[in-house]
């Protein structure tokens, strides 16, 4: 019976140990244990699966999806992490530099932090465009 209770631990549950986390790995497909049926179908999904949403508000939401396998719960939080828009540090001019560190490293650096801003009230650009900033500083130039 403990044997049992080991394998439904590790077929239900993701643990979070000491160490690290445990039982991530999909274990779902037919014949990875015998005894139970882990053939897919769509009826006992759309029971089984549920959408817990733990806290919302104007600028998060936290949710658990409960039913899912963990890697299918990975690749939509990767795929909502990729939508989430960002901002950084992308070109990096050094003029002089006396510092021990590399420019490159410096750039590098730069371009880890995270900047909170809201990114509604920037204005992007499609690649290939000219920076606005720099066309409007060489016609006010010229102007003069």
């Amino acid at each position: 019976m403990a044997a049992a209770s080991a394998v439904e631990e590790m077929r239900s549950r993701v643990v979070l140990g000491e160490f690290g986390v445990r039982n991530v790995h999909t274990t779902d497909f037919p014949g990875n244990y015998s005894g139970y049926d882990d053939a897919w179908d769509q009826d006992r999904f759309e029971k089984s699966f549920r959408v817990d949403v733990v806290h919302m508000d104007e600028n998060s939401l936290e949710f658990d999806m409960v039913g899912i396998d963990a890697a299918i719960a990975n690749a939509f939080r990767r795929i909502l992490l990729a939508e989430v828009p960002t901002m950084a540090v992308e070109k990096v001019l050094v003029y002089n530099n006396t510092s021990i560190v590399q420019d490159e490293i410096l750039a590098h650096r730069l371009g880890l932090i995270p900047i909170h801003a809201d990114p509604r009230l920037f204005e992007y650009r499609n690649q290939g465009e000219k920076m606005k900033f720099w066309e409007k500083g060489r016609s006010s130039s010229a102007e003069r």
